[in-house]
């Protein structure tokens, strides 16, 4: 008898690693995510890169706050729209539709939400555990 192996102490340990590689991975996923999000290199818009080397992508945790890095192009888009949905102005491209404006507000809430999901207690944590 004490030949014999207990095969489900083996199984289960081979489910716990798989399943921790599995959050591992997901782990990373979402840090890349919330990272590249507020990167300081692209826009936040079009994803070009930008000229400006002497930025560096944050920590994941620092400046959520600070607005948003759009290249050229865009901050005039998103200066267009803020005029329009304030009534400062009217549409001068035939462009800046119904669907441009739904558009940039969409994006704005992304940023919103992916802000607060950025600083929330359970973020914050997932990151603090996954770095020790």
């Amino acid at each position: 008898m004490e030949k014999i192996l207990n095969i489900t102490d083996r199984i289960e340990d081979k489910k716990r690693r798989r399943q921790v590689a599995r959050y591992r991975h997901k782990i990373e996923t979402i840090q890349r995510t919330v990272q590249c999000t507020s990167c300081r290199l692209k826009c936040s818009m079009c994803s070009s890169h930008l000229e400006n080397s002497s930025s560096s992508c944050p920590e994941i945790l620092s400046a959520p706050e600070a607005m948003h890095t759009l290249c050229e192009s865009c901050q005039s888009e998103f200066d267009e729209y803020l005029r329009i949905v304030r009534g400062e102005t009217k549409p001068e491209v035939f462009w800046h539709n119904r669907q441009w404006i739904r558009l940039w507000a969409a994006w704005l809430e992304f940023q919103r939400a992916m802000g607060e999901f950025r600083n929330s207690p359970e973020f914050r944590r997932l990151c603090e555990e996954f770095d020790r």
